[in-house]
């Protein structure tokens, strides 16, 4: 498995899609760099004739928001008291989301951590009936739970 710095453009699109603040990113993305040259985060090139500094090219480049796992972590409410959890993964469905026939409750604090296989986020989901939003990478399960928590109305960058 190829380590995983920071989110994935499909994984930064779903994480706006959310709601999610992209001032909240501790990193970005390049999507359009100028062909045959490397106008990278730190570097600075000749375009033409004129030597540009870092923040000219930031400006010349368009570029995605990305959260790194720490970034992403701090985005976790940390704490429930009876949420309602009204959708669920069902097992053995990637990536759907579906609707509980029973309502449940998210009581706790929030933990990330890894039974071996899977990395998983965990609020002592008591009574939740489905798999936990769970992934072989970290980063993955993260916005899999922040994608749970909206769709179940939970609100991100609520101060």
């Amino acid at each position: 498995m190829k380590p995983q710095i920071a989110t994935d453009p499909l994984q930064s699109k779903r994480l706006l899609a959310c709601g999610v603040d992209p001032n909240t990113a501790d990193m970005y993305l390049s999507i359009n760099i100028c062909p045959g040259e490397n106008y990278g985060k730190y570097s600075t090139r000749v375009l033409g004739e004129d030597l540009l500094t870092l923040p000219e090219i930031l400006r010349s480049i368009d570029y995605e928001p990305a959260w790194s796992l720490s970034a992403l972590l701090e985005l976790l409410p940390k704490h429930f008291d009876d949420f309602p959890l009204t959708k669920w993964y069902p097992p053995f469905i990637e990536d759907e989301i579906w609707e509980m026939d029973i309502p449940n409750v998210l009581n706790g604090d929030v933990k990330l951590y890894s039974n071996g296989t899977n990395w998983i986020v965990d609020y002592d989901w008591e009574g939740f009936s489905g798999t936990l939003p769970q992934s072989e990478n970290p980063i993955e399960a993260v916005v899999l739970a922040i994608e749970l928590l909206h769709a179940n109305g939970y609100t991100l960058n609520k101060d």
